[in-house]
């Protein structure tokens, strides 16, 4: 793995490197998305700025409450350095500034956040090339022919996968790449094949991530509490995927009955 990269004389933290690659890619993507929703260029640029740095208060603020031994005076809770993120604490942070910015412009909800939804998996993919390079995020030990085996501690704190660096372990960083990567055309093909409504592409890849993420997470090695990796975190993917599942129920039965409604006006027969 590579920790730091050196270009042109300079040392550079690979997983910094690759979480703004992540984040311009991001914007990058969503930019016409957004202007098709009638986003102006001015509109999009602030509200993705906001959006950044909710993301980077609520990744650090929900690490801190789930983690805080990980913290103390060698690394305060505020230091601006790039550690101590939780992707999570990112999305519930981001997600509230993106629906006000949705609501006070008058821009319809669904669509955006159908517009996000491809951008940030891909996104997503990218940091988490950068968490391999990193060596962050690693998982526990196996004997399976691709465990791999990360470098030595970062930031000068220990943590469970690190007590195994010289032994492989699961690259979990790729797992969630790879899922994540492969949940992207199963959810565009969805959408496309079923016809589905305005909204349908977020939920189905918000179901799609929580399972992934439910999938691996016995095979990650965390710094938390036990309880956060067997209670908290199992019973946050479960919820957030049954209210997914219930609101893409409610979403296509809506479609159906606005469906059955026009088709009954077209015909002539009386409504009921």
């Amino acid at each position: 793995m590579h920790p730091q990269l050196h270009v042109f004389g300079l040392t550079l933290q690979s997983y910094s490197v690759m979480a703004a690659i992540a984040a311009l890619t991001g914007a990058a993507m969503v930019w016409c998305p957004l202007k098709r929703c009638g986003f102006n260029a001015k509109q999009s640029v602030l509200m993705l700025l906001s959006m950044c740095a909710a993301f980077l208060a609520g990744a650090r603020l929900w690490n801190v409450a789930i983690n805080p031994s990980s913290y103390g005076p060698l690394r305060p809770w505020y230091t601006p350095r790039m550690v101590g993120l939780s992707v999570y604490g990112g999305i519930l942070g981001a997600l509230p500034v993106l629906a006000a910015f949705a609501r006070l412009l008058h821009r319809p909800l669904r669509e955006v956040l159908d517009a996000f939804t491809v951008p940030f998996a891909a996104a997503f993919c990218l940091s988490r090339i950068g968490c391999f390079l990193n060596g962050c995020c690693a998982g526990i030990h196996t004997e399976l022919p691709w465990g791999m085996v990360f470098p030595t501690a970062l930031d000068g704190l220990q943590t469970p996968f690190m007590t195994l660096r010289s032994q492989p372990v699961h690259p979990t960083q790729l797992y969630e790449l790879i899922l994540a990567l492969v949940g992207i055309p199963v959810c565009l093909s969805l959408v496309r094949r079923f016809r589905l409504p305005a909204g349908a592409r977020f939920l189905i890849y918000e179901i799609w991530f929580c399972a992934m993420r439910l999938l691996v997470l016995p095979l990650r090695s965390l710094p938390y509490p036990s309880a956060v990796k067997t209670v908290l975190y199992p019973a946050l993917y479960l919820v957030l995927m049954a209210g997914g599942g219930l609101l893409l129920v409610r979403l296509i039965s809506g479609k159906s009955l606005r469906l059955s409604l026009n088709r009954d006006k077209k015909s002539g027969n009386p409504l009921c």
